[in-house]
């Protein structure tokens, strides 16, 4: 059975922190910080609530009136968010500012997320009840979660308030952290959970969650050598492997399996509403708000390994014909029957010419409380980790084609030596991976991140603007596009918190 995530509203109150006793009587129908720090399954419940905000909407839930991690593909070349209201778009063009729902919503659920971490923390410790071991093991998976949760505010926002104890009314202002200070307090974090965590329930953090998520803050800022090393000792843990029908990997019926790293659960039909929503669609209608780009479906090659241009196996009048398993996996082309009982997808229904398929929902009825996991780090990534850690520290071997080889053997892609060659130079070998992690990972909210960090944003801009889709335009303007603007209300309510430039 799923984990129940499980979060009391009286909760909110017990952790908020706040250090001033106003009375000095107990009332006995109020639960307060002293008498609910008092047992292990106090611990289990709070901590409960730190991995219950990654569900909201804003962060792994989604769904097609809310933008979540996953739509962050449409800042990117992949796909285009149509509705502009939905705060992607704008951000996309340029047009946004700091006043908008989405960046506040993103804002305050990944806050809420440290906030509650941030009180485990601090107060698990306390619990006189609980064994040294026990207490690391909750201590280790709150580090991890508040790791994440920073994680995606300086990916999105850069500078940012880091906030590591639970804050009073006194310390509620607080100034920006830089984007170094903050990798400086995710790598202890993971370090601490990598360090104390072993094997977990599924859906919880374990220690090949802690150093899969350690590697990737280690590749983002850099750090190739130690990303590197922190990926192999995921691989030697002997726990993951890749999982053999790539086809139906995003779907519920297995999403319990020895690929998945670590995800966000979800549960349908709850009292409490604990679904997601971001696989939802409409009766007999895909989800046509997020909608695949050409110049992403052109870029899956053909079984040959061969892109379409070079390839005597593409059929411009079967564009899906003979193609990497991927695409069919991620899109809907027009004309296609997407699930049994449904209508083919009409082609006046997408501006790009093409509907999301990865991650959609197998049923003709629009819900908003749906079952899906949403996966955070899979096994496939921690491969192509360690394979582009290696090459951009120039430690260029066999093992780089062998791990490639690997995620492309699960399509039955060819190896790299049957198509582009050995003695491949460090270049060529960039050029391959970051194709790789395209195919591999599209539609799943990684790739407008992995386009800051390799510098390429501008490129792709250029690439998506000569799609030429209606009413879409993606502008790079240097660093004001690379962070977003802070949500202004959190401006004007922090007297220590300055916009972020350019804004």
């Amino acid at each position: 059975m799923k984990i129940k995530i499980l979060y009391l509203f009286m909760i909110l109150g017990i952790v908020s922190a706040c250090s001033d006793d106003f009375m000095d009587t107990s009332n006995p129908n109020q639960i307060s910080d002293g008498s609910f720090w008092s047992s292990k399954s106090d611990a289990e419940y709070a901590l409960a609530g730190c991995y219950d905000v990654l569900q909201s909407k804003p962060m792994y839930g989604g769904g097609v009136y809310n933008s979540g991690i996953r739509d962050h593909d449409c800042l990117s070349d992949n796909s285009y968010n149509v509705w502009e209201w939905m705060g992607l778009e704008p951000i996309a063009d340029g047009t946004t500012d700091p006043t908008h729902w989405f960046l506040q919503g993103f804002w305050e659920s990944a806050y809420k997320g440290i906030a509650r971490c941030n009180n485990v923390i601090a107060n698990v410790p306390t619990i006189e009840s609980m064994s040294e071991d026990e207490i690391n093991t909750i201590l280790g998976e709150a580090k991890f979660l508040r790791a994440l949760y920073y994680f995606n505010l300086a990916n999105g926002f850069g500078e940012v308030p880091l906030i590591l104890e639970p804050q009073t009314v006194e310390t509620a202002s607080i100034a920006k952290s830089t984007v170094r200070e903050i990798y400086d307090a995710m790598i202890v974090d993971l370090t601490f959970a990598a360090d104390k965590l072993g094997a977990a329930d599924f859906g919880h953090a374990d220690q090949g969650a802690a150093l899969s998520l350690l590697a990737k803050v280690y590749l983002y800022d850099g750090k190739f050598t130690e990303a590197a090393a922190t990926a192999k000792q995921v691989m030697d843990l002997g726990t993951y492997s890749l999982f053999s029908d790539y086809n139906t990997l995003f779907t519920p019926t297995n999403e319990v399996n020895s690929e998945v790293v670590f995800s966000v659960r979800f549960e349908s039909g709850l009292a409490d509403n604990n679904g997601e929503a971001f696989s939802g669609t409409w009766a007999k209608v895909p989800q046509t708000h997020h909608q695949p780009m050409p110049n992403f479906v052109n870029d899956f090659y053909c079984i040959d390994g061969l892109p379409i241009d070079q390839s005597p196996l593409y059929n411009a009048n079967d564009k899906k014909l003979n193609r990497d398993p991927r695409l069919d996996v991620s899109v809907i082309f027009p004309g296609e029957v997407w699930i049994e009982g449904g209508s083919p997808l009409a082609k006046k229904k997408v501006k790009t010419g093409y509907a999301m398929h990865k991650y959609i929902r197998n049923t003709t009825e629009y819900l908003s409380d749906g079952p899906q996991d949403f996966y955070v780090i899979r096994y496939a990534d921690v491969l192509l980790m360690r394979a582009e850690a290696l090459i951009e520290s120039n430690q260029i071997s066999q093992e780089i084609y062998d791990l490639i080889n690997e995620v492309r053997a699960r399509v039955n892609m060819p190896r790299i030596e049957d198509v582009e060659g050995a003695g491949l130079s460090q270049a060529e070998l960039r050029n391959i991976l970051r194709h790789e992690r395209r195919v591999e990972f599209g539609l799943e909210g990684t790739r407008y991140y992995d386009l800051k960090r390799w510098g390429t944003l501008e490129e792709a801009t250029v690439r998506a603007n000569a799609d030429n889709i209606v009413n879409h335009f993606m502008a790079f303007e240097g660093d004001k596009t690379l962070y977003w603007p802070l949500p202004q209300v959190e401006v004007d309510n922090n007297k220590l918190l300055d916009q972020n430039p350019n804004w």
